[in-house]
């Protein structure tokens, strides 16, 4: 294989910071657009959205090695921000066409089977990526391959989803009568968003609160378990992918007081697994924590996730899009910074610890907040008739009452 400096397939030795310059790039672009694809979604549906982010993905990832080998980190850096820009309508996206799709009672099953799909992808990234890169096609088929997916994706979505059961073309009229009858009160879009309701509803911001520390969590276990596998259980880069990809395949395998309960162990259970795999030096107990905090994390589909959907049925990508944004953005601005400024030597597993305890504290904080602000009704600023003016939500609740 080529490894001229004009060859694609050339290798990088990029310094620990720059590394992290282009991991966190993705995150810059992904929550800028996160706030904006929520307003897209209640205006023309989930489905474009998404097609946007499968098509863009698919088309940067494709074009990826040739753009780094013209203009080093940074270029790969702007490719990155690109991704982050088309993948903010993703979540907002699904949490839309759930909205619209799912019947009521089957919305915590349902959901948890169709975000179970960033578990998978985890999965197969890690496992494939590293075949990939030892391969004779070198690193470069590694974004191929995704690059394909995306564009596989995008093309399915558009040939057979549709934003609503209304306007899908195939489907029976039974089927629709079905969702539509089983969705509860039903969603529509509205021109005007009641954010003065939103923004003060202490339920909302229970939820989006208990997302920003799970997600915080979560992203923190995501981008440096493999340095942690790396630096302290000494686990070589080769194998660092299959097992690295091992705690996200617990993702897959696993009304009020069931959110609670879910959101409860989605943030206790990975708590205690990150204090106690900080102590261990043994790779096999290592792992089987990290199986034990991401699987369990993942019943927070069942938690803070549809809970957007229980208080708002019409509103849910917005509420998605505001939650992910928040968590996103904090992904960038402060989880950098803690690590950067806690574990300053990636082979002192004390440091390592100390952030490990950190994030615990953050996820039980967020699950706290959540287990007392919970709620599952349908907010009267849901409904159409709904004035975002100061008293009317008194009103809504009198009328409903």
């Amino acid at each position: 294989m080529i490894q001229s400096e004009e060859s694609i397939y050339r290798t990088y030795q990029w310094p620990k910071s720059t590394q992290e310059v282009v991991l966190s790039s993705f995150f810059l672009g992904y929550s800028i657009t996160t706030y904006v694809s929520g307003i897209i979604c209640q205006k023309w549906g989930g489905k474009i959205p998404i097609q946007i982010s499968m098509f863009v993905n698919g088309i940067v990832s494709l074009l990826s090695p040739w753009v780094v080998a013209w203009g080093g980190w940074k270029a790969l850096s702007i490719c990155r921000i690109l991704q982050g820009f088309s993948q903010g309508g993703m979540l907002p996206g699904i949490h839309t066409l759930l909205a619209n799709w799912v019947p009521f009672n089957e919305r915590a099953s349902l959901s948890s089977f169709s975000y179970t799909g960033s578990g998978l992808g985890t999965v197969m990234g890690f496992q494939f990526s590293g075949l990939l890169a030892y391969s004779r096609f070198g690193w470069p088929s590694t974004f191929w391959t995704i690059g394909v997916l995306c564009l596989l994706g995008f093309t399915l979505i558009t040939l057979f989803g549709a934003a609503t059961p209304m306007k899908h073309k195939s489907i029976s009229e039974e089927e629709r009568n079905y969702i539509i009858g089983g969705s509860g009160y039903g969603t529509h879009t509205q021109p005007k968003v009641p954010w003065k309701a939103i923004l003060t509803s202490t339920h909302v911001l229970a939820a989006i609160l208990s997302h920003i520390c799970n997600i915080l969590c979560y992203t923190f276990l995501f981008m440096q378990m493999p340095t942690y596998m790396y630096a302290i259980l000494k686990v070589n880069i080769k194998n660092s992918g299959i097992l690295s990809s091992l705690p996200f395949l617990g993702v897959i395998i696993m009304f009020k007081n069931a959110r609670r309960l879910a959101n409860s162990v989605a943030s206790i259970v990975p708590a205690i697994a990150l204090c106690f795999v900080s102590y261990t030096k043994s790779v096999t107990v290592a792992v089987i924590l990290f199986v034990i905090a991401l699987g369990v994390q993942a019943t927070m589909h069942s938690g803070w996730l549809v809970n957007y959907i229980d208080l708002s049925p019409n509103y849910s990508g917005i509420l998605m899009a505001i939650g992910n944004g928040s968590a996103n953005l904090m992904c960038v601005l402060i989880l950098p910074v803690m690590v950067t400024n806690i574990v300053k030597d990636v082979t002192n597993q004390i440091q390592w610890r100390m952030m490990m305890y950190l994030m615990a504290a953050i996820n039980l904080f967020g699950n706290i907040i959540f287990f007392i602000l919970i709620s599952t009704e349908v907010q009267p600023w849901n409904e159409e008739s709904f004035k975002d003016e100061p008293g009317s939500e008194d009103e809504a609740i009198a009328l409903h009452g």
